[in-house]
């Protein structure tokens, strides 16, 4: 996950109500190229999330974002602009914003978590700082809910490792790493941000189009939870922009 890109889901202890399908708002709207006509799949992707933007307007309350960081530095304005002005947008609307501080992912992708406890503290302030409410939102790190890493186990059962190995975003990640060896901890990173998803029950997920595979691994993980162990996580999960105000759909037409 990238540095300003959407955490996982984390929750306090038992975030109440069940919540209506997860939506996921989408990093960018496809645009047209200047002097062509738009596209099907684009002119049906504005209408979509215009329609979802429509909805978090007109129904805010029904809303349960997830977003977060990793803490590997310091943030900067390109930060505000870029993500971190809408999560706090989302809040004054009146969606329950969850910021999840994914200090347990640091370990994703190094070997050594430089002031790892500096940069928890740094990323919470300055959460605070551009207005992030406690009364209203809630911060929470990783390491600090250890139940939400229990549904690791089984959560990894439901999926093969055929399943992991096709995933596009953790195959990209794992060719751009600069480590000699990939960890399992990457390899397994889109169960780990079910976990966080389904513990916090959220149904709105700001990410780029790039964390979309790991979407999908959440959708299936939970339909085969519910199948096995009977109702308990909702299984569709929506995407929203973490960058705009417009949403649209998770998937486009294949």
């Amino acid at each position: 996950m990238s540095r300003s890109g959407v955490l996982t889901f984390g929750g306090v202890l038992d975030p109440p109500g069940d919540p209506v399908n997860t939506t996921v708002l989408p990093s960018t709207v496809p645009t047209a190229v200047p002097g062509t006509v738009p596209s099907v799949v684009t002119t049906d992707a504005r209408a979509r999330s215009a329609a979802l933007e429509e909805e978090v307007l007109r129904s805010p309350g029904r809303f349960r974002v997830l977003t977060g960081d990793r803490p590997t530095g310091r943030l900067h304005l390109g930060h505000y602009f870029g993500t971190l002005h809408n999560r706090v947008r989302l809040q004054d609307l009146g969606a329950e914003l969850f910021v999840i501080v994914a200090d347990y992912q640091v370990l994703t992708d190094r070997d050594v978590a430089d002031d790892l406890p500096g940069h928890v503290e740094e990323l919470v302030l300055d959460h605070l700082a551009i207005g992030v409410d406690p009364a209203r939102s809630t911060i929470f790190a990783h390491s600090a809910v250890p139940a939400l890493h229990q549904l690791m186990l089984p959560f990894l059962s439901l999926v093969s490792v055929a399943e992991l190995n096709r995933n596009p975003t953790v195959k990209d990640e794992i060719a751009h790493s600069r480590q000699s060896a990939v960890s399992g901890l990457m390899f397994t990173y889109p169960v780990h941000q079910a976990a966080d998803i389904l513990f916090c029950k959220a149904n709105l997920v700001p990410v780029g189009q790039d964390q979309l595979p790991h979407l999908e691994v959440t959708r299936t993980i939970a339909r085969r939870f519910n199948a096995r162990y009977g109702k308990g996580c909702s299984p569709s999960p929506r995407r929203c922009s973490p960058t705009r105000r417009c949403c649209s759909a998770p998937t486009a037409p294949r």
